[in-house]
């Protein structure tokens, strides 16, 4: 049991000692020239209740780089609200000269991208020096590693340890502040705005990065966060380091910090010789801390090997050592861990909190915590990594090589290619710029080429598995098969993340696995333009833009808010291009319309086609009123909506629990959406007392009886995932949820991506091919009551063969059931989107799902 105390009741005495003592292993004096942290700040780092800004720590990095010449800041871009992302290098001042730094990031470039033979390789490893990552905190509210940085800056500048002495001269240290600065001023604001009053130690009630929360550490295959390219640049173009350090916060308690090995399962595809490094480091950090007198290290609980998509997984895939560790008491505020109160077994095989054991082999006893001691363990830890990095730099550097090199010997002839005559190939190059992002080769066929009975046009991209970071390809564009791993009751094991992600699934784009040889002349791709767009000479009744096509949504939405007119057919039509499917959009041709369509197209790389005659039956669209729910505290998944609907230019308002409780909301809006939430969450909010008040209470009964007098009087309620369940108990539906109250024994799905089957002509369904895949995370199934009027279900599970990549348990539960339900209510509708429909902004292939829901609001 964890006990805080307020400000005002700490023991100024006790606080002083523990500080004390939890500083003593930060090493070295400060050379005068050098100025400490604590001269910035106003305070010393990890102080109690006190929490050092972005702002903060970056003018004290700052003021260093000024007067050090052992440390040089990099600007590396900006984040998403605009702040200035920097790293700080550190190394001796002869490997800090420009013309030294270019070397050493070439030859670990050389080294990791096997640019070299072996005799090369062997001299550039003697030759180089290890690149070192080490960052201070992805998640905003795990404060620790943030507030460490300025200190742990500081000791590696100035201490004259052999030891520090060593690690300047053999290792070049990428130091990143913080991977989140904008959650790094949001939730130091917050705590010290609230520090001595009753919400102190409340949680910030807002997603701490602006798309994703939490989620920003699972965007480290996708991109698709300005602070993850920043970052994934450095990583797998720029520096390509050798080792890789992610701190965190918490570990499970009562452990003091979690540290590798980490759990089964270990996915397939990351080389033994990366996770015997993990392993290795590991034991690097553990012994030290034991040495230090810092107990309560455990290991090999909580965090598995298997995904990809995390700043400390996704490197195991290049070839590069990936360290996470996880350190007690996220917060400013002291506490009392009493002993009594600990639970008897960590979470994972039953291993005992107080007897010691193999990965627990020094229990942490209780007492009083503070947030320095915290520091000193990430600082420990820290300095382990950089020891490790500088004592077997040879074989850090080498050692690159030698995997990249078996990597290419690996692929052999297998390839896969992404046909250019797909329906939607602007998808397709976002795909392959996903990968290039990544560092995976791409190529581009310069002509046509046939592999047995296919034949693939020019502008075709192929992907081989004969290059050096193959176990990214591989796992990316392959299924996962995860292993049905079973708690001692039967239950299912649940994995740390997603069990499976496969990328081309996720996105919707045909891509092609052959194992022969090609015989195709090729361009490497550095970044992948859009498609070259041909535009009709003339357009005759109208411009036609494809809905197979994600982007055709997004020009529609710009060329409605310059004022064009846009209507969709409600069947097939003849184009110039042959038949398209109904929801086809056209555009007739008015003042100023053939520039604005050539400008979409030729922005967005759609294909557009003429229509020379009127069609039979169309509908008119309109840009929607969409207001996007938005509760407390922040939703990751409206997050995401978010960016998904910005980036394809769908205007939106957020809508908040006190507007719900007002009413009036068919005034305002033509759709709403509730993002993936469970029914309580949205109905009660955060608990009164946790939060301001202003905070707190959720839409409350009045809300939710406003949700259904605004679809009764024309609305659109748009319901994601959980979110379904409001949809389905307001409304009085006639469906049911036949996966609720099945114990996860006969259902299962944590993070899958699943089979389904589409009916074609549904206003839902336009664009979608017969067969989808869906992301699905615990996701609902429904069955419409036999002789329902007025309820459609266009999108179902199959009969069987339901799990494309991941794991999947109980697939006759949901066999046969429906994923997508529009009910018509009053003059509205209800929608049930039963996945994740747009996943961590990943799930292109069902992005229409949700882009038609919205234009419901907007045809008439």
């Amino acid at each position: 049991m964890i006990h805080r105390h307020r400000a005002a009741a700490a023991a100024p005495v006790i606080i002083a000692l523990a500080m004390a003592s939890s500083l003593t292993g930060w090493l070295g004096q400060s050379p005068k020239s050098v100025p400490k942290p604590e001269s910035v700040l106003g305070w010393k780092p990890c102080a109690d209740y006190k929490l050092s800004t972005y702002e903060q720590i970056t003018d004290y990095l700052r003021a260093v780089d000024k007067v050090s010449d052992r440390m040089k800041i990099v600007d590396l871009g900006k984040t998403s609200e605009g702040r200035t992302q920097i790293m700080a290098i550190v190394s001796s001042p002869e490997n800090l000269k420009p013309e030294k730094l270019k070397k050493y990031a070439q030859i670990s470039r050389d080294l990791s991208q096997v640019s070299v033979n072996d005799g090369k390789a062997q001299q550039l490893a003697k030759d180089g020096k290890t690149i070192a990552w080490v960052d201070f905190g992805i998640h905003a509210t795990e404060v620790g590693p943030q507030q460490v940085a300025p200190q742990f800056a500081y000791d590696l500048v100035t201490s004259e340890t052999p030891e520090a002495k060593s690690i300047r001269d053999n290792v070049i240290t990428l130091l990143v502040p913080n991977v989140n600065p904008d959650g790094g001023t949001s939730v130091p604001k917050w705590y010290m705005d609230h520090v001595g009053g009753p919400y102190q130690d409340s949680t910030y009630p807002e997603l701490y990065q602006k798309y994703s929360g939490h989620d920003n550490n699972r965007d480290w295959f996708m991109f698709n966060l300005p602070e993850t390219r920043n970052l994934g640049q450095v990583l797998f173009h720029d520096w390509l380091p050798q080792l890789v350090y992610n701190a965190h916060q918490t570990a499970s308690y009562p452990a003091r910090i979690f540290i590798p090995p980490f759990k089964d399962p270990s996915n397939p595809n990351i080389p033994p010789e990366i996770i015997r490094g993990i392993n290795s480091i590991g034991g690097d950090m553990t012994l030290r801390l034991d040495r230090e007198g810092k107990e309560g290290a455990v290991s090999r609980q909580q965090y598995d090997g298997w995904w990809n998509g995390g700043l400390r997984s996704a490197p195991a895939f290049h070839n590069q050592v990936g360290i996470l560790t996880e350190t007690a008491h996220a917060s400013a505020t002291p506490a009392f861990n009493d002993p009594a109160k600990f639970p008897a077994t960590f979470p994972y095989q039953g291993v005992s909190t107080k007897e010691p054991s193999a990965f627990y082999p020094s229990p942490y006893k209780g007492g009083e915590w503070h947030l320095s001691q915290s520091c000193a363990y990430i600082e420990t830890t820290e300095w382990a990594l950089l020891r490790a990095a500088d004592l077997d730099r040879e074989q850090w550097l080498y050692g690159s090589y030698r995997m990249g090199k078996q990597a290419i010997a690996a692929g052999g002839d297998t390839a896969y290619v992404i046909p250019a005559d797909q329906a939607d190939f602007p998808t397709a190059t976002k795909m392959v710029n996903v990968l290039r992002k990544g560092n995976i080769r791409v190529e581009v066929a310069k002509s046509s080429f046939t592999v047995g009975n296919r034949q693939y046009p020019s502008g075709s991209f192929i992907v081989r598995e004969a290059q050096p970071y193959r176990p990214d390809v591989v796992d990316l564009l392959n299924p996962q098969t995860y292993p049905d791993r079973r708690n001692p009751d039967g239950s299912p094991e649940r994995p740390y993340d997603m069990a499976g992600w496969t990328l081309q699934y996720q996105m919707g784009v045909t891509v092609d696995k052959v194992n022969t040889k090609l015989n195709v002349k090729t361009a490497a791709v550095d970044t992948a333009a859009v498609p070259q767009s041909t535009i009709p000479a003339k357009a005759g009744y109208a411009y036609a833009l494809d809905a197979r096509q994600n982007d055709s949504f997004t020009a529609v939405n710009n060329l409605l808010q310059a004022g064009q007119k846009v209507t969709r057919t409600t069947q097939a039509v003849k184009t110039s291009l042959g038949e398209w499917p109904a929801g086809t959009f056209l555009i007739q041709s008015r003042t100023g319309t053939d520039a604005a369509v050539k400008q979409q197209a030729l922005k967005l790389g759609i294909t557009v086609a003429a229509v020379d005659t009127a069609p039979a039956s169309t509908m008119s669209v309109s840009l929607p009123r969409v207001g996007l729910y938005h509760g407390y505290p922040g939703n990751a998944d409206e997050g995401w909506t978010r960016l998904v609907l910005e980036n394809f230019q769908f205007p939106y308002q957020r809508v908040h629990d006190k507007d719900v409780r007002t009413g009036n909301l068919r005034d305002k809006y033509d759709v709403i959406v509730l993002p993936d939430a469970s029914y309580n969450s949205m109905l009660n909010g955060a608990r009164a007392g946790s939060l301001p008040p202003e905070y707190t209470g959720g839409m409350t009964q009045a809300g939710v009886d406003n949700l259904v007098k605004f679809v009764q009087a024309g609305g659109k309620l748009v319901t994601v995932n959980d979110a379904t369940e409001l949809g389905i108990r307001a409304f009085g539906l006639p469906v049911t949820d036949v996966t609720s109250g099945v114990p996860n024994t006969s259902y299962y799905s944590p993070g899958s991506v699943v089979a389904n089957t589409v009916q074609a002509g549904h206003p839902l369904t336009y664009g979608l091919p017969a067969n989808l895949d869906v992301y699905s995370d615990g996701s609902p199934a429904f069955a419409v009551q036999a002789g329902a009027q007025n309820v459609t279900a266009p999108v179902s599970y199959p009969a069987g063969g339901l799990l494309r990549s991941g794991w999947l348990l109980g697939e006759n539960v949901i066999a046969n059931r429906s994923t997508v339900v529009d009910a018509k209510v009053g003059s509205g509708d209800v929608v049930l989107l039963g996945m994740s429909v747009q996943h961590r902004a990943e799930a292109h292939g069902t992005f229409k799902l949700l882009f038609n829901s919205l234009y419901l609001g907007g045809e008439h």
